[in-house]
């Protein structure tokens, strides 16, 4: 026979075939693992973005707040569950605070999305009446449109005065690594940063049924309330089950 002609043999086919599957398995692995943390980036992205609109919206009330100290009304107050007063846990779901208009804002979140109340004032009332917060006049809620989520959803929004973290209590829930630095910087005695009273802490966790849980957080300061009103009049915290408001020390 021709050398030249000479046919390949099925030991060779069997090399062949075996070669190119390991070659297709670390090929798909690869691939596989491209494609996740193409998702990973692609879902973290979405979230930032989510995030960033959802806290700046926060920020531009918080920022805004103003304080009358003649007024204890219009000290804020943060609104905290019956759980969290059980647990000692000094963050709250929503806030209440006062804008330079003398509008009430309440921002909370609630059926997955971000939601700040405004009521403003009834000029014709006393502020001591006990049905003073049922009789403010135009009441609106706004929110985003549901569009702006990209597929995500409030999951929890937090705030608590950012000298009085409870860390221990905050720390029962499940936190992202965002949170955990945070957390670690405030307990950490070497390096804990003293904020001055006037100084809110949002933390915010978003939620996706494909991408998971988002954390973030931001530090706001109220620049419309000086450090001596803000030592003066501090935070006020209520379970919004009672009338009662606790001021903390």
């Amino acid at each position: 026979m021709n050398r030249s002609q000479k046919g390949t043999t099925l030991v060779e086919l069997i090399v062949c075939f075996a070669l190119m599957g390991i070659f297709m398995s670390a090929a798909a692995v690869v691939i596989s693992n491209i494609t996740n943390i193409y998702y990973d980036v692609k879902g973290e992205t979405y979230a930032r973005q989510v995030s960033d609109i959802v806290l700046k919206r926060i920020a531009g009330e918080i920022e805004g707040a103003n304080i009358d100290l003649e007024n204890p009304e219009s000290y804020p107050v943060i609104y905290r569950s019956a759980k969290d007063v059980s647990m000692k846990n000094r963050s709250g779901e929503k806030i209440e605070l006062y804008d330079r208009t003398n509008t009430l804002v309440q921002i909370y979140g609630e059926d997955g999305i971000l939601k700040i109340r405004y009521l403003p004032i009834n000029p014709d009332m006393d502020p001591s009446d006990l049905d003073y917060q049922s009789k403010h006049f135009d009441e609106t809620v706004w929110t985003y449109d549901k569009k702006m989520y990209q597929g995500f959803s409030v999951k929890e929004i937090r705030f608590v005065p950012a000298q009085q973290y409870d860390i221990d209590s905050m720390r029962q829930k499940e936190q992202g690594d965002l949170y955990q630095a945070s957390f670690d910087e405030m307990t950490d005695k070497n390096i804990t940063r003293e904020y001055p009273v006037n100084v809110i802490g949002v933390f915010l966790t978003l939620h996706s049924p494909k991408y998971g849980d988002f954390y973030s957080y931001r530090y706001l300061r109220m620049y419309n309330v000086d450090q001596a009103e803000a030592d003066q009049a501090g935070i006020k915290w209520s379970t919004g089950e009672t009338d009662t408001v606790i001021t903390l020390e």
